[in-house]
């Protein structure tokens, strides 16, 4: 039989400036706790900073809030970590924003975000509304060796 331990965690943050980076530090202790490599919690902490930010700046949303929830799974296999992202904001077309993604190897230091979330995480869907807001899940795995 295979044993497996759960951790959750959820957060309400307000929409102000380097928010972000508390998101990250909460969701970067708990992939540690689960067992994760470096290299794996830096990749999710990054891909949370970006969904942060772009709810930041993005989403439109009254209530200035950015809803977390995190969910650590470890099992015989190794670990996983689940992340939801939310906001009550405008919502957005996801085709439309990747369509305007820069070119790679052009100098635009803006418009990279889920790209950069789509790169570093495992898994990512992207449920969006018009004024129903966004959440991004996204899941990283750590597989033991």
């Amino acid at each position: 039989m295979t044993t497996t331990a759960e951790r959750q965690m959820e957060l309400t943050l307000p929409m102000v400036p380097d928010i972000e980076i508390a998101a990250a530090r909460a969701v970067g202790n708990l992939a540690r706790e689960m067992g994760m490599s470096s290299e794996r919690v830096d990749e999710m902490m990054h891909a949370v900073i970006e969904a942060c930010i772009n709810a930041r700046e993005h989403s439109g949303c009254t209530d200035n809030r950015i809803y977390l929830r995190f969910l650590g799974t470890s099992q015989g296999d190794g670990s996983r970590v689940d992340i939801w992202v939310t906001d009550h904001g405008k919502g957005f077309d996801p085709e439309e924003a990747r369509s305007r993604r820069p070119t790679p190897g052009t100098p635009h230091k803006r418009g990279r975000g889920l790209q950069l979330i789509e790169l570093h995480m495992d898994e990512v869907d992207i449920s969006t509304t018009k004024n129903g807001g966004t959440t991004i899940h996204m899941v990283k795995y750590e597989k033991k060796s």
